[in-house]
């Protein structure tokens, strides 16, 4: 019986160690604070100001950037699924039922696809602006843009009016946000910066993700889901990125893709 119960503890804590390597936010809270902190700031706020500030790398994005799972609410999930929990609680705080939160999704998906031709020809009427903006996120150091009405974002550094602010992120967690932000030692965006946000704000796009193959540019999202265009020098659909689960894609042109993702 010793021999067993010790054989048991001694499993139990290789499996321990191992979730301490691979999970090191595990036990550090990170993923309440940030609930708590978006429950206490979203009271008396309207569900349409939630969801606009909500979408896949906005401010209130707390799908994890680098890792594609996580350990968060006691379980692991990945990327997308903690911000489908997330939108889950926040349903329910809104007071929409549960079976029309979970259509919520389905809902905005079929507006991507339904969104397809019209996207499409807009985007060939401005061809020219695309290739420009693709090879001025080349030639740029960042990799994530936001550029939304009363928002915007440089990698981790965000504009709202006149003020440049940062989550305070510590070290070890895997979520883009925190309960705790810098507002007095950021530098303002550059020159080259502010040509990108322009440019997507004339073209519609509110958010881009670089990646190493291509560039995703977002005309719409919502929790993990997201449509839009998508760049690629080699000319190919970039499908293995866990930002991005690619539902279905259309190639425009030798260069550019329409997709949809879930």
């Amino acid at each position: 019986m010793r021999n067993n119960a010790f054989a048991l503890f001694f499993l139990l804590a290789i499996l321990n160690l191992g979730f301490a390597q691979e999970y090191p936010e595990r036990d550090k809270k990170y993923d309440f604070q940030i609930y708590e902190y978006l429950d206490s700031i979203t009271n008396g706020i309207s569900l349409e100001v939630y969801l606009y500030n909500s979408k896949p790398f906005s401010k209130w994005d707390v799908g994890p950037l680098y890792k594609p799972k996580v350990w968060a609410f006691d379980t692991v999930y990945t990327a997308g699924e903690v911000s489908n929990f997330m939108w889950g609680a926040f349903a329910s705080k809104y007071l929409i039922p549960r079976k029309e939160a979970k259509d919520y999704a389905n809902r905005f998906l079929q507006q991507g696809i339904d969104a397809e031709g019209a996207s499409v020809k807009k985007f060939e009427g401005n061809l020219s602006k695309f290739e420009d903006l693709s090879q001025k996120i080349e030639l740029s150091k960042n990799y994530f843009f936001v550029s939304q009405a009363y928002l915007q974002r440089v990698d981790d550094v965000y504009k709202e009016g006149e003020i440049y602010w940062k989550y305070l992120i510590p070290s070890d967690s895997p979520f883009p946000m925190s309960n705790s932000k810098d507002e007095t030692s950021i530098a303002a965006y550059t020159e080259e910066q502010t040509q990108v946000l322009d440019l997507l704000k004339e073209l519609s796009i509110y958010a881009v993700v670089k990646t190493t193959n291509g560039i995703f540019y977002l005309i719409d999202g919502f929790t993990d889901n997201s449509y839009g265009y998508y760049y690629s020098k080699s000319g190919k659909m970039e499908t293995d990125n866990f930002l991005f689960n690619i539902l279905a894609s259309r190639q425009i042109n030798p260069n550019f893709y329409y997709y949809v993702a879930n």
